[in-house]
């Protein structure tokens, strides 16, 4: 029975793809994950907190204050929580694509459309064969409509679009947009796919 499918235009043997999670994190994982039948890797995001250097200067002061305020460091992620920082994850990109034929997809996560970006570029040049990218946002000013918010998620697809040409899936909160207004290719802000999905309360999970 043939189960070959496209998913961003690349071509898989079939459609059950493991999502992101610690297996990619290992090369020997990550080759026993090819033996086993996986059509793509997916790895972990890089998060635009890592990235930027203000957001660096945070992680530290929310650790320094840990011992002042238990409850309230449960409420970010300490930098050591996540698994590689910006140039790690660009080598790791690297040895993966090197280790395994499937296609790799790399994962950014942030929220504005900033300097961060630059890393999609960093991120193709490194292998990747497609991006998702993850946009999440509180939106917590009252002052600021709706199509405000939409808008700039579409900002943020526009700039990484116009400075990669690998695929792009787009991951959505599921509350974040009315997806038919957006499905389109002028909607998708020149990605190929929007993913919705559904984040958990804590920024741990």
């Amino acid at each position: 029975m043939d189960l070959s499918t496209t998913y961003l235009g690349l071509k898989l043997q079939h459609p059950i793809m493991p999502g992101s999670s610690p297996l990619a994190d290992d090369l020997d994982t990550v080759k026993r994950l090819e033996d086993a039948g996986a059509p793509a890797i997916v790895l972990h995001s890089l998060f635009q907190e890592q990235i930027e250097r203000e957001a660096l200067g945070t992680f530290r002061d929310v650790e320094a204050a840990a011992e002042m305020n238990p409850e309230g460091p449960a409420y970010f992620p300490l930098a050591s929580e996540f698994a590689l920082g910006p140039d790690p994850y660009l080598e790791h990109i690297r040895k993966v694509r090197q280790a395994v034929k499937v296609p790799v997809i790399a994962s950014l996560n942030g929220t504005t459309n900033e300097g961060w970006l630059k890393h999609a570029k960093l991120i193709e040049q490194a292998g990747a064969t497609a991006l998702e990218l993850n946009v999440y946002h509180m939106a917590t000013d009252l002052k600021e409509t709706g199509v405000e918010v939409e808008q700039r998620v579409l900002d943020i697809v526009k700039t990484v679009r116009q400075s990669i040409r690998i695929p792009i899936a787009v991951k959505l909160a599921a509350i974040l947009l009315i997806h038919g207004q957006h499905g389109g290719p002028a909607g998708r802000g020149g990605s190929e796919r929007l993913d919705p999905f559904q984040p958990g309360l804590s920024a741990r999970d």
